[in-house]
């Protein structure tokens, strides 16, 4: 009986992870996290707005030649993309 305890107790502690984090366990990281890796390959600025008549300005995304892209904000389905050149 106290033996199927313990394997009970050791099984239940692999299950919730043990200590290991969540690069170790193989889990993909956070959306936003993925994102902030992409790469610009044009120069833009993005204005986000809370709705389709763009009466509100939410977030806003400056990309450089390659860099990151700069985001305040929060992104939305609505918005204007003004485009600022390709990269050299």
């Amino acid at each position: 009986m106290r033996s199927f305890l313990i394997l009970g107790l050791a099984v239940v502690g692999f299950q919730f992870g043990c200590g290991v984090d969540e690069a170790d366990r193989g889990v993909e990281p956070e959306v936003d996290s993925q994102e902030q890796r992409l790469i610009c390959l044009t120069e833009s600025f993005v204005t986000y707005y809370s709705d389709a008549a763009h009466t509100t300005v939410v977030g806003t995304e400056r990309c450089y030649c390659g860099r990151t892209p700069d985001r305040t904000g929060r992104r939305t389905p609505f918005f204007v993309e003004e485009s600022l050149g390709e990269c050299p």
